[in-house]
């Protein structure tokens, strides 16, 4: 039963109740309906006791749900599946009855999109050389580029990658490149240097060995057997004099030859008197092919006259040193048996010796056979020594990735020793006056080499360079480039603010490239909804 509780006005004045209460008032309201007593409200249970007992009766119907689900579809599967089926058709329905709605929702956010997209535009940072943007009738369009991403061109009008719209570009037009605004070009960093034709040479500065002279290393051999009866040159490193001798050797071929000359001098004696011309010639030839033969044996002449003269046999015969130098190698041992050819001695010349050198192979095209080279030593301090480029190794070697030089230098006190490390300057020779520009002004695409030159309008366009040899920060231009043009040296020169120069460099050719304009975000959203829909 509803009780009603009284409420007694304030004793203020008429005016402020209603003004306090004007809705009350208005409505005429006076009395508020209690529909539970304040009795009631304060004895009934505490808030905690509550929670508790609502949390218990809760887990208690869990339970029993739990048990009813295994007692019922955990022992009848095929019911629960039957739910399952029905379930997912009310779900194929929904979503059916949902697509018109998607579709539209979808069709407002493309509209919305694209709104965006074309509202979105780049700033203006460059024009091209035409400045305009507009078709001009009776005027054949080549082709349309963007303004701002050099070497991209369509062959229909469009947007460029920046968003901003190509421009035609027509049939006639002599003027190309991208033209900035010269302030812009003072902010950006852009450097400019006049191509001038000068003289190229380079030094070349490396460390070399030195080494003996191939062709003055002499091996002293025998031509016939024998033994060594005698060594006067025992131990390698000798130093040694033209004619020197180096060992005596009994061998019985040439005792036998010895006695064969005395016995020919003897009919030569015998029969130079002869009535018979035929019989006085033959004495004479056998003469003559005796002391051929001991020539050809490399006996000394200071021996063979002394056995004309004496008409004795000797021994032994001298072995001696064709060249001064020293022992490089020996192989000769007292008493030992020797057999015709065995290398007995290794004997050097160092009256010239050589230098092989280290040239990189960027350095390669600046060494020419005859060039001058200058060589110092930290042995000889204060002495500079000349020597010329003989010999270019034909091959690099494949570790060191260098290239042999050998240099020839005059020994004639033996200053030079080989092994000795030394420090050589190789000046290659002035070339005629060629084109070239800085280092910086070239720019490698992989592909090309190319620079960026300005033009007397100052508008600004891509070249292609043929290079040759580079040197003290310069590089030889052969083709591509004439004297008087300005080329862009500036590393950090930008077309815009998001192309570096190099990127920009690899597009400019004259080949058109096929515009393919960037996806957006809504093309993306329906084709996903459309493999969804074909799906279902």
């Amino acid at each position: 039963m509803k009780e009603k509780t009284k409420i007694n006005k304030p004793d203020d004045s008429q005016e402020n109740w209603k003004k306090t209460l004007p809705l009350g008032e208005e409505l005429g309201t006076k009395e508020e309906e209690v529909l539970f007593p304040l009795e009631k409200i304060e004895t009934s249970l505490p808030v905690q006791g509550r929670n508790r007992f609502s949390l218990f009766r809760i887990g208690l119907l869990l339970i029993l749900l739990t048990g009813v689900f295994f007692l019922g579809f955990a022992t009848q599967p095929e019911v629960l599946k039957q739910l399952l089926g029905e379930g997912k058709q009310w779900v194929d329905v929904g979503m059916e009855k949902a697509k018109p709605l998607g579709n539209k929702v979808y069709e407002k956010t493309e509209e919305m999109v694209n709104k965006i997209h074309a509202k979105k535009q780049a700033p203006k940072l460059a024009e091209t050389k035409s400045g305009d943007k507009k078709e001009e009738p009776g005027r054949k369009i080549k082709f349309w580029r963007a303004p701002m991403t050099p070497g991209f061109v369509s062959d229909r009008p469009g947007k460029s990658p920046m968003g901003m719209d190509l421009i035609p570009v027509y049939e006639g037009d002599s003027e190309d490149g991208v033209s900035i605004n010269p302030t812009m070009t003072q902010n950006i960093g852009v450097k400019t240097k006049v191509v001038k034709s000068m003289s190229l040479s380079r030094e070349i500065r490396t460390v070399g060995r030195l080494t003996y002279d191939e062709r003055l290393v002499h091996h002293i051999h025998t031509k016939y057997g024998g033994w060594v009866e005698k060594l006067y040159v025992d131990f390698t490193g000798q130093e040694v004099n033209k004619n020197d001798v180096l060992l005596e050797i009994y061998s019985p071929e040439l005792v036998s030859t010895q006695e064969e000359l005395i016995l020919a001098l003897k009919y030569q004696e015998t029969l130079k008197n002869s009535i018979f011309a035929e019989i006085s010639r033959g004495a004479q030839g056998l003469v003559d092919s005796t002391l051929r033969r001991l020539e050809l044996f490399d006996v000394p002449q200071h021996q063979v006259d002394e056995l004309i003269e004496t008409k004795k046999v000797a021994k032994t015969l001298h072995i001696h040193s064709p060249v001064k130098g020293f022992v490089l190698k020996k192989n000769a041992l007292h008493g030992m048996h020797v057999k015709p050819g065995m290398n007995l001695y290794m004997i050097a010349d160092l009256s010239n010796i050589w230098l092989i050198a280290d040239i990189y192979e960027y350095e390669v095209p600046w060494i020419k056979l005859g060039q001058e080279a200058e060589m110092t030593l930290s042995y000889f301090p204060g002495n500079k020594f000349k020597g010329k480029v003989t010999f270019i190794d034909p091959v690099l070697d494949p570790e060191s990735r260098t290239l042999k030089v050998r240099i020839e230098f005059p020994n004639p006190n033996w200053q030079l020793k080989p092994e000795m490390y030394a420090n050589v300057t190789l000046k290659s020779e002035v070339t005629k006056k060629t084109i070239a520009v800085p280092e910086e002004a070239v720019i490698y695409t992989g592909e090309k080499t190319m620079a960026m030159i300005q033009k007397r309008s100052g508008g600004f366009e891509s070249r292609e360079l043929k290079l040759g040899v580079k040197t003290q920060g310069y590089v030889q231009v052969l083709s591509g480039l004439k004297a008087g043009e300005k080329v862009v040296t500036s590393s950090t020169f930008l077309i815009d603010s998001e192309s570096r120069l190099k990127e920009a460099m690899e597009k400019m050719d004259n080949k058109k490239v096929e515009m393919k304009m960037p996806v957006k975000k809504s093309e993306n959203m329906k084709l996903i909804l459309k493999e969804k829909q074909g799906g279902q």
